[in-house]
């Protein structure tokens, strides 16, 4: 057990072409070393800072700082693992799309969106992994 020690870890197998959603962690950053796989990963620390989009292969890491947005991918016809290593026993998660369509008032949404008024299906939001993947990786992976 790694309570009290400011320290979790996770094994994450991800089916081809994969997605881990956006997701934030608000009390710990994260390091992630893949184990077998290729994965293209982006992420944003804070609004107007520069988004990174990068692609890591198996025997590399990178890390995500506390509370920044960060997503995966796994790029392969195959499925592929990474070890998450968080500096929190309790880094916390929140899935972005859950999180605005799911659980802010409408209202709130729609300001958010210029004042449109949004026609979204929330039967088909991810809540949790592992997304389907982009059609791109689908495609050329043949995977209906």
């Amino acid at each position: 057990m790694l309570l009290n020690n400011d320290l979790s870890i996770s094994l994450s197998r991800v089916n081809a072409c994969g997605v881990v959603l956006p997701h934030l962690h608000p009390r710990g950053a994260q390091i992630y070393y893949i184990i077998k796989g290729k994965f293209e990963f982006g992420f944003i620390q804070e609004n107007g800072a520069n988004y990174v989009q990068q692609a890591i292969q198996e025997g590399q890491s990178t890390i995500f700082p506390q509370g920044s947005v960060h997503y995966f991918i796994n790029t392969e016809c195959q499925e592929s693992s990474l070890v998450a290593v968080a500096n929190s026993d309790d880094p916390g998660r929140v899935d972005l799309a859950d999180a605005l369509f799911n659980v802010l008032p409408e209202s709130i949404v729609n300001a958010a969106f210029g004042g449109q008024q949004l026609e979204i299906n929330k039967d088909q939001i991810k809540i949790v992994d592992p997304a389907t993947g982009t059609k791109e990786c689908r495609r050329r992976c043949n995977i209906p």
